[in-house]
């Protein structure tokens, strides 16, 4: 039975979200390892290679074992551990295991709309967690020197819609 593109295109399209998502997770909790990272010299030229081979050898890591390492650099909360174990099952849900326990959802309207309401509800946890991981990342930010909101002005004007 094959089914219709067109008809699941909005779980699709959350999906896509939603692993966005969890890209820009993994990308926050490794940017949070490399500021942790005493060995590394922000101002030092020298060091803007091993900077780029720190986060690319980084950007191989899957979001599990980046939150495991994450984990052995920083003393972490319950809540912080609690809110990255939640986004972590709602990414590897979607990731691994979304198709295989909705494959028959999709064929009637109401599955479909039961599959689409868990897709938004597991992309609502990845979300709010990169919000949750945005004040470390600031502050982490300031105990390295860099100011944040220079950061971020900088981020909007490279990344600006067109209007």
């Amino acid at each position: 039975m094959e089914i219709d593109k067109k008809e699941i295109r909005p779980i699709t399209n959350i999906l896509g979200l939603a692993i966005l998502d969890s890209q820009r997770m993994e990308y926050n909790i490794a940017f949070m390892m490399l500021l942790v990272n005493n060995e590394l010299n922000f101002t030092n030229r020298e060091h803007d290679e091993k900077i780029d081979d720190y986060m690319l050898n980084l950007s191989k890591k899957t979001l599990g074992t980046l939150i495991k390492q994450l984990k052995e650099l920083i003393n972490v909360g319950d809540e912080f551990s609690e809110r990255l174990k939640e986004a972590l099952e709602a990414r590897n849900y979607l990731t691994h295991r979304f198709f295989n326990h909705q494959a028959e959802n999709l064929i009637t309207i109401e599955g479909r709309k039961e599959a689409l309401d868990l897709v938004k509800e597991k992309r609502e946890i990845l979300y709010q967690c990169i919000f949750f991981l945005d004040p470390f990342i600031q502050t982490l930010m300031k105990l390295r020197g860099f100011a944040p909101e220079v950061f971020t002005d900088e981020v909007s004007v490279k990344y600006q819609r067109e209007e």
